[in-house]
């Protein structure tokens, strides 16, 4: 019995690479509730290598992602996929809806700086063809 009750516990989760719709790693999140399109509240930097990596070590703008209302288990799941708390690191941070509604959530940072700056937020706008990256310094 509390083994059941435990699972319908809900966490809020911010996705901004691929785990997002269409994406390879969406799968995971097949059991989840959509709650919506959103921004980070803070401006991060955000890097791409075929895989994005968000970093906490510049401020430059405000990344765009999903968020997911998840269970235990997929939480779980995340975070082997992630790494956490090795190579991603699972921390709380505000998010703004695109309704302007704000909330907290637990985002995938990983502070180093892999790949180009994707100056746009956007890891999937820069991953569709004639879209161009800035390299990383």
């Amino acid at each position: 019995m509390e083994n059941n009750a435990k699972s319908k516990l809900t966490h809020t989760v911010f996705v901004y690479g691929t785990l997002r719709r269409g994406q390879w790693n969406h799968h995971l999140l097949d059991s989840s509730k959509f709650v919506g399109m959103a921004r980070t509240k803070k401006r991060y930097a955000l890097y791409g290598s075929g895989v994005p990596y968000l970093s906490r070590t510049k401020a430059l703008t405000q990344v765009a992602g999903e968020v997911y209302a998840v269970d235990d288990g997929t939480l779980e799941r995340l975070d082997e996929l992630e790494g956490h708390p090795k190579w991603y690191r699972r921390e709380q941070a505000g998010v703004v809806l695109d309704g302007g509604e704000e909330l907290l959530a637990w985002i995938y940072f990983n502070d180093a700086a892999h790949g180009e700056l994707i100056e746009s937020g956007d890891f999937l706008q820069n991953t569709q063809p004639g879209k161009r990256r800035k390299r990383s310094v």
